[in-house]
């Protein structure tokens, strides 16, 4: 038997395995019957374990078969605009993610599992701007995919998605309580500053944010969102990288791939921490030093994104402790608005030298009006909901501040039960996250879940960051996920 030939005998037990026969073989197929040559057929390699590979590509057809069907019915009924893929009989579309790389060893099961609301693709691990409130608790320690392994879950998701005629496989947000926001994006980070992302090739080639949204958006099918706390006017290189985002995110047809675009303006930026400790300590020039930086630093960010300030998808962010926190000041909504103030005066005074100058963004005295209206409208909102994970009780200690915060150690408690008793057809359906090494959990964006599915990385060997708030004593096991079917909404098989 040739390398890529397999014989008559081995060939007919799989026919008969599989219940195909030799006619259909014919006709869909085009190959002879006494013996195949496998070599290449329909873009899938069959080189490795002939035998295998054989079965496998079978069990596709046959899978490929009921996904056709089932896009067919979803059609008949009008019901392609809510389909959801966990009420469908996964059984029969077992062996539709045959020869996708990054779902090696994983089930369809498995994969729809980890796809439902996969909320973050964390292609970078890490943040330097040590923020006091950071939900993530980032640190400074960092962690990041290759672009080959980036693409591989993009454009394995993109092959999935075509085999399954474009039907969503994300599925819909069931939050755990009726506070929780509802995500229908792929986020590229989880504990980084976007401004940050930025990864490399096997050849030292770097691919930026827009490379990487580009991705999500041809790859997945879904949008994106932009998340900066800002950086350094001395950073000459994310000053450059900040500009060309701004140029490239104006175009209408570029932030459609966005589902916003934030700028995170709080209380909780370690210059300004600083600022409030040295005053605290008698530091008046220190602190005045530091807070200047801070509301410096926050107006040039704005001053550059200037080209976007006029789309509603640029949101402005404010975070603070509400007017009830105690031993807040400088921290609670009265200091927020102040620090509005302040930055709201720098940017005037950019907006000003740019008009006598370059007018690089504002052109007549019409453009500054309309600038400035539009900027002191996004600075009016200030959110004071904030939760407690990561650093902020911490954060709260260290201070002295006494505050009531979000809390979801009780709702984990029902999630985790739920999970136990109904698998992958558990009620709260939360949201998934793939790290850098490839490993998956579930999250509710503050607390997580470790799973045991694992995709297929080049650089699954290199350990992320321990993401914060992991739940230690519990574990989403493949036995969870892949047991029988205990429900089937809907059938993948359309009548006759």
């Amino acid at each position: 038997m040739k390398i890529n030939t397999i014989n008559f005998y081995n060939y007919t037990n799989i026919l008969q395995r599989f219940n195909i026969s030799q006619t259909w073989i014919g006709q869909n197929l085009y190959l002879p019957a006494d013996s195949v040559d496998f070599s290449i057929h329909r873009n899938v390699s069959f080189k490795g374990n002939l035998l295998k590979k054989v079965v496998g590509y079978f069990q596709y057809l046959k899978a490929q078969k009921a996904a056709d069907d089932m896009y067919k019915y979803m059609v008949a009924t009008d019901e392609v605009d809510d389909f959801v893929l966990r009420d469908m009989c996964m059984e029969q579309l077992e062996g539709l993610q045959f020869g996708i790389k990054a779902f090696d060893n994983l089930s369809m099961k498995d994969i729809q599992y980890m796809s439902e609301n996969l909320h973050v693709i964390a292609v970078k691990r890490g943040c330097t701007r040590m923020c006091g409130h950071c939900y993530a608790d980032a640190k400074p320690q960092k962690s990041e995919m290759c672009w080959e392994d980036f693409t591989k879950i993009t454009q394995g998701y993109k092959k999935l998605r075509e085999r399954m005629h474009g039907l969503d496989l994300f599925g819909k947000n069931i939050p755990v309580t009726k506070s929780d926001p509802l995500y229908r994006t792929t986020e590229l980070f989880y504990d980084a500053d976007c401004m940050d992302l930025a990864i490399k090739d096997k050849k030292g080639n770097v691919y930026d944010f827009i490379e990487l949204s580009d991705e999500i958006w041809n790859g997945l099918g879904r949008t994106t969102v932009f998340d900066t706390s800002g950086w350094s006017v001395n950073n000459i290189k994310l000053q450059e990288r900040a500009e060309k985002y701004a140029q490239y995110f104006a175009k209408p047809e570029n932030m459609k791939k966005l589902e916003a675009f934030n700028l995170s303006f709080n209380v909780f930026n370690a210059s300004y921490i600083a600022s409030r400790k040295a005053l605290k300590q008698g530091d008046y020039e220190k602190a005045r030093r530091l807070k200047d930086k801070f509301t410096t630093n926050m107006a040039n960010t704005i001053f550059t994104f200037t080209p976007l300030l006029e789309n509603p998808k640029f949101n402005i962010m404010e975070r603070c402790f509400d007017s009830k926190a105690k031993r807040a000041d400088g921290f609670n909504v009265k200091s927020m608005v102040f620090l509005v103030n302040d930055v709201f005066e720098k940017v005037k005074t950019l907006y000003l030298a740019d008009l006598q100058t370059e007018k690089k963004y504002i052109k007549s005295e019409e453009d500054l009006n309309l600038k400035l209206s539009i900027l002191y409208a996004k600075l009016q909102g200030i959110y004071t909901g904030l939760n407690s994970s990561g650093r902020m009780k911490q954060f709260m200690k260290d201070m002295g501040i006494t505050a009531n915060l979000l809390e979801y150690d009780e709702s984990m408690k029902t999630v985790m039960q739920d999970l136990k008793d109904n698998g992958r057809y558990h009620k709260t359906i939360m949201h998934r996250l793939i790290d850098a090494d490839g490993k998956v959990y579930h999250m509710n964006y503050a607390r997580f879940f470790p799973t045991e599915i694992r995709l297929n990385l080049a650089q699954k060997d290199i350990p992320s960051p321990k993401l914060a708030n992991v739940q230690s004593d519990f574990v989403v096991t493949k036995e969870m996920i892949n047991r029988p079917e205990i429900q089937i909404i809907k059938t993948a098989k359309i009548e006759k």
